[in-house]
This record gives structure tokens, sequence and C-alpha cells, in this order.
């Protein structure tokens, strides 16, 4: 739901919900009792006449201020409502505060109920959550069943982040207007608060109150399904789309997203090719099947997803990871390695002296440390290094893992062996040992 569209359409679409009462003169005064008689004096009549002018004086002053008080209500008002058509909301304003002089909640509710909807409505569109609270309250108070007040608190309440205020606004509003079309609000509504269940039987009642087919109807309840961890129902709801020229590709997409989590790689494969042959672009469809074949250890096709996710989608560095991992698979241990490097980010050579390997290592643990770095790049890309026979290089990757804790028996253990090629046999029982310590 568009919050700030809500508030300014009810501006624009409101304009004319409350009424000035027309104001009526009151009847003229009975015949007075010296008319009534015949016998009554000169004088009598002369009082009595006196006595009735006054009356009508006075009733007559009365009407003419009622009159002149309705219009300038009338007029404060119309000027206020031709502000807001002109998105002139100050000019509005000023007028509106016009109107509350001459109305009130006791002499016109309706007006008076209405003006405060509007003033909020303004403070929606300012952004000023608060004041606009403060008139909705008012305006409920006033009028109980201003159905539009509701409606615009749940866009304050939404906006503010307030979901289960906004949800019991929102169902107020569908109380009084009988409006069933907005349950589908309410069931996002209650996705966004993380409550799926509650969210599958609002837009229930949505599409039993929409009275025909929601076209969607079964999708949607599908992707509730899915976000429930309900992976086959899910399956069976959008299976029943995956012909459908609207939904067809989002079908074989999520169809491929559930037999991923229950593990059937060979079937989301199959699923989000067949998303992709439908002219699918969702995010997450190459990276997801990369997976996919990763875990299939298919890795030719899981690289060539994975460089096209690095490519089209958000999930870089990810996506690098898995690269260097089928690269490396691949045997192809020099570009494996360097594609590690891409995603440490250090920009090292792929060889490194003697010297320089102490230091180096130390440059690459700080760098690690300052970022959320998997420590599998150092241990896969040490790997990699000393099948190139580039023993210094994977010694400063080992020592990078050992310094973060990362698989310490095991990167000791490696490490000892770089040094046993190296000839460095203290160096290399002293990794042994701490590898024993440290073996699970």
């Amino acid at each position: 739901m568009n919050m700030k569209k809500t508030a300014a359409g009810i501006l624009a679409g409101l304009m004319l919900t409350a009424s000035i009462p027309a104001v009526f003169a009151e009847d003229e005064p009975a015949e007075t009792a010296a008319q009534e008689t015949a016998e009554t004096t000169a004088e009598a009549v002369l009082d009595s006449g006196a006595a009735e002018n006054t009356a009508e004086t006075a009733d007559s002053s009365a009407a003419m201020t009622a009159v002149t008080d309705n219009q300038q209500l009338d007029a404060a008002y119309t000027l206020a409502l031709n502000a807001i058509t002109s998105e002139d909301y100050e000019t509005a304003k000023e007028y509106l505060n016009i109107c509350f002089a001459y109305c009130n909640a006791q002499n016109n509710p309706i007006m008076f109920s209405d003006l405060l909807l509007k003033r909020a409505c303004i403070d929606v569109i300012e952004q000023k959550n608060d004041m606009a609270l403060l008139n909705l309250e008012a305006a409920i108070r006033v009028k109980p069943d201003l159905a539009d007040a509701y409606l615009v608190r749940t866009q304050v309440y939404a906006s503010m982040g307030d979901a289960d205020r906004a949800i019991e606004s929102l169902e107020k509003y569908i109380e009084l207007t009988q409006d069933t079309s907005l349950y589908e609000t309410v069931a996002q509504l209650q996705e966004a608060k993380g409550d799926i269940q509650a969210a599958q039987a609002a837009y229930d009642k949505y599409v039993a109150g929409a009275g025909a087919e929601v076209e969607e109807a079964g999708f949607q309840a599908g992707l509730y399904k899915m976000e429930n961890g309900n992976f086959a129902e899910a399956i069976t709801d959008f299976e029943a789309y995956t012909e459908n020229e609207t939904f067809g590709a989002g079908a074989m997409f999520n169809i491929g997203v559930c037999k991923m989590n229950l593990g059937d790689y060979a079937g989301a494969i199959e699923a989000f090719t067949g998303c992709e042959e439908k002219g699918g672009t969702f995010e997450g469809l190459y990276y997801n099947r990369g997976v996919c074949s990763l875990l299939s250890e298919k890795w030719e096709s899981a690289a060539a997803d994975f460089t096209k996710s690095i490519e089209t989608e958000p999930f870089t560095e990810d996506s690098r990871y898995n690269l260097a991992i089928c690269k490396m698979q691949m045997n192809d241990y020099e570009s494996a390695a360097a594609t590690f490097t891409e995603y440490i980010g250090d920009g090292e050579q792929s060889e490194k002296t003697e010297e320089k390997a102490d230091s180096a290592a130390e440059e690459e643990s700080e760098t690690a440390g300052k970022a959320n770095v998997n420590y599998g790049a150092y241990y896969y890309r040490a790997a990699c290094r000393a099948a190139l026979g580039q023993l210094e290089g994977a010694v400063a990757d080992f020592t990078v893992c050992i310094e973060n804790q990362y698989e310490l028996g095991q990167s000791y253990y490696q490490r000892a062996q770089i040094y046993a090629a190296l000839g460095d046999t203290e160096k290399q029982n002293a990794d042994l040992a701490e590898s024993l310590k440290h073996s699970n």
C-alpha cells in the first residue's frame, strides 16, 4: 500500500464528505394577547405591538448572525478544498484553521471530524506522523465510525513500522466499510511481521471476499507455504501455474527453490532451467542453479552459472568463492588461486619469496580481520599454491588460517607438509605436534 498516496487520495477523493447545514429563520412570533382579545385598549395594542417588533428584531438578528457564520464557514471550507486540490497545503491549513473557529464537535460533529481528518492527511503528506495521530484520534473520538480515519491511521502506523497497530486499524476500516479487498494488505502487513500463517489467513479472507476466482490465489498460497517451510505442498501449488503466461516463469523458479531445499538438486536444476527457458530473470537464478550443480559435482555447469551470477546478480563474493572451488575441483589450480585472490581482495602476486612470506602473512591477516572473509579462501588457495609449487605462498595462507583459528588441526598438518617439502624439519615437527593438539 502506497502510504503517502493513501492520505493524498483521501484528500483528493473526499472533499465534500462534510456538509454545512442550512440555517433557517425561526417561525414568526405568535399573535400577542392584545390581538387575541377584543377588549384591549389602544395602549395595550401599542405596547403589544412594540413587544412584537422587539421580538422580531431579536430573532432576525440571531438568524442573520447564524447565516453570516455559516457563510464564513462555507467560504473558508471551499477555499481550503481549492488549496488542497492545488496541493497548496500551507494555504489549506490556514483556511482549515478558520473553519475550526466556526465549527466544533458539539454544533457540527460531522464537519468537525472531517476537518480533523483533512488536517491529518496533510500531516501525513508532510511526514508529521505524531501530529497526524493526534488529529486522527480526535476525529475518531468525535465520530467513531469515520472509516477513512482508520485507513489513514493504518498508513501512519505502517510508515512507523508498527505493523500490529497498522493491522488493527486496517481491520477496523474493513469492518466499517466491508471492503474485503484490503485483506490483501493485511496479509502483506502480517508477512512483514513474519507471521506467515496469519498472512495466509488474511489472504484467504481476501480471496473469499473477491466474489470471483482470483487468478494468483493458488500461486500466493504456494508462496506462503514455501515461506513456512512446507516445500512439498508449495510445489504442488506452483505446478498448477507452470504453463500460465503470467506466473509460469515464477512458478518454475519457486519450484526450483523448494526442490533445492528438499535436497533434490537434479529436480531443482531442471526447474531453474525451465524458468530460464520461459524468460525468467529472477535474482538468484544462476547462483541457486550453480549451488545445485556444485553439490551435484557438475563442476563445469556450476562454474558457468557462478560466472553469470558474478556478472548479473548481487551475490558477487559468494559466487566468486564458489567459482574458485569449481576451478580447483577441475584441477585448474592457477585460475582457482587467482579467483580466490580476487575474493580475498589482497592483490598479492601468485609467487612470493621466502623473505616476504612472514610479512605477507601478517599483512593478509590484518586484511582478513577487517573484512568478513571466509577463511576457507586462504585454506583452499594454499592447497592450489602447493599444487603449483608456490610453497612460500602456501605457507603464508595456512598461517592466516592458523592465526584466525580456521581448521586448526588441518591447517597445522598441511603447513607441516609444506615445511617438509622446504626441508625445514624443525618447523615441520612443531606443526605436526600442534596438529595433534587440535585434532578432533
